[in-house]
């Protein structure tokens, strides 16, 4: 085995970035104009889309500051919550973050075969819940999976190629659209309070404050991996071009994002963009240049997609490896492969979202379900950085020898970060808190068995939050059981 110590496969600046961007611009973008009109009119997603960038930059900023004035912390998310709440808030951290990154990885499969199923010979594929794409969408999984074993350089060189073709056509439809956007179209529903739901089959009026929490979630899924570059932290070149990729990341995702989620209001009505087959995007794009700009939409969503899953099954076993590396979970987490792959840790990630992609098959749990509870799994993590950060601010941690300003506009992005991510939990409810409990119980015998290889007893605070996770698990698994918790 090698040791995470002596890695030699270093990422640089533009693998990094790479990794942020092809973390990030996945199965999303090429969905979101649905997702966000399923429950919005346009005031509301502008509303929802200020609150997310806004948040999201600052959290991108808390990410970039942490990096450069603690470089002594290089693990990312599971450094800086190990540094807040102990062990369990750094396992509890990453595990979950892990573990909505496998998530994740099954909604990526769930559309990249809802993409096929649009194509007339591959209609069997259906939304990507049917029996032929789950079959199918598994011997992907594994074959990705196999592919990352190889190591973390071939596929970042992989990503950062499948990142260059799949930004190119969105860049197309942004052009596209700014020429074929109509302003009476875009100002038509602009402050509606009425709502057609797709599912329903009818219209409901809604407030613009609740449109807006609609918008949160789906919108928060597609920021998702700005934070990719301080996961491979530990296998960077130089800790300075994680905090570089991270912002001109950042940079580029939301400017792909809004431009393409916004610009589609002048399109179509809400109502009709909705109802479009996944990827919607596709539909936008065949309405501007007819058949062939949906299939090539199509084509490059499958390109998104599987090169968003090298980045993705990579990141969340790495995740998991962290804990391992850093003691609050067994170091059998740790081991990496002669290719200085987490080898273990990736067998566990793929092994889950190989699980839920049987789940989606039987419940028919498509996309939207499983990106919600991916991104509920987010929501913590982020808390605990941002709380992190305004701790360090507080307290001075790092700004030994730099200049006052730096440490006030450091404390005004860890108050927005925290406002944001407190509203976020706000926005998800209390049915995903839920859920995450119950995957957070999934890890028990990790971190247990940590403990054990190193003799030290759980603390009281351990004890007490252990039993918490144990009874909100339970709860969830009870509303589960009853259907009083719904997902979805």
């Amino acid at each position: 085995m090698v040791k995470q110590d002596h890695i030699k496969q270093k990422v640089g600046l533009g693998g990094l970035t790479g990794l942020v961007v092809g973390g990030t611009i996945g199965s999303g973008i090429f969905a979101l104009p649905a997702t966000v009109t399923a429950g919005a009119n346009p005031e509301a997603i502008l509303i929802g889309w200020a609150i997310v960038a806004i948040g999201m930059f600052s959290l991108a900023g808390v990410y970039r500051n942490l990096t450069l004035q603690q470089p002594d912390i290089d693990d990312g998310i599971y450094g800086w919550s190990k540094h807040l709440f102990g062990h369990l808030g750094g396992f509890i951290a990453n595990y979950g973050h892990g573990i909505g990154d496998a998530v994740g990885d099954a909604s990526y499969l769930t559309v990249l075969f809802s993409a096929f199923g649009s194509f007339g010979i591959f209609s069997f594929f259906g939304n990507g819940t049917t029996w032929p794409s789950i079959i199918a969408a598994s011997i992907v999984l594994w074959c990705v999976t196999a592919l990352v074993m190889h190591g973390v350089k071939t596929d970042t060189m992989m990503n950062n190629i499948t990142t260059i073709a799949k930004v190119i056509p969105i860049a197309m439809f942004i052009i596209l659209a700014i020429l074929n956007f109509n302003p009476h179209t875009f100002m038509a529903h602009f402050n509606s309070t009425a709502v057609y739901s797709v599912s329903a089959g009818h219209w409901t009026h809604v407030s613009i404050f609740d449109q807006s929490k609609t918008v949160l979630l789906s919108a928060m899924w597609t920021l998702i991996g700005i934070e990719s570059g301080t996961i491979f932290a530990t296998r960077a070149k130089k800790l300075s071009d994680v905090a570089k990729a991270t912002t001109i990341g950042a940079v580029i995702v939301i400017i792909l994002l809004v431009g393409t989620s916004v610009l589609s209001l002048g399109l179509m009505a809400p109502s009709k963009i909705s109802a479009l087959h996944d990827p919607s995007m596709a539909g936008l794009m065949a309405s501007m240049t007819g058949a062939w700009g949906g299939y090539l939409i199509d084509i490059c969503l499958i390109i998104a997609v599987t090169g968003a899953l090298i980045a993705w099954v990579d990141m969340c076993s790495e995740e998991l490896r962290l804990p391992g590396r850093g003691g609050s979970a067994t170091v059998w987490l740790d081991q990496l492969n002669k290719n200085e792959a987490p080898s273990n840790a990736l067998w566990v990630t793929s092994g889950l979202t190989q699980v839920l992609m049987i789940i989606a098959g039987i419940y028919s749990a498509g996309y939207a379900v499983l990106l919600k509870f991916s991104t509920s799994l987010s929501i913590v993590p982020y808390l605990f950085v941002a709380l992190y950060a305004l701790k360090s601010v507080i307290k001075g941690t790092g700004f030994e020898n730099r200049p006052t300003h730096e440490r006030i506009t450091s404390g005004i992005l860890a108050v927005l970060a925290v406002a944001f991510a407190l509203f976020m939990v706000f926005g998800a409810g209390l049915r995903y808190l839920l859920l995450a409990a119950i995957v957070w119980m999934t890890g028990f015998w990790f971190f247990y068995k940590g403990k054990k290889e190193q003799h030290i007893k759980f603390t009281t605070t351990e004890k007490v939050c252990w039993t918490i996770i144990a009874l909100m698990a339970l709860a969830g698994l009870i509303g589960l059981f009853t259907g009083k918790l719904v997902v979805g």
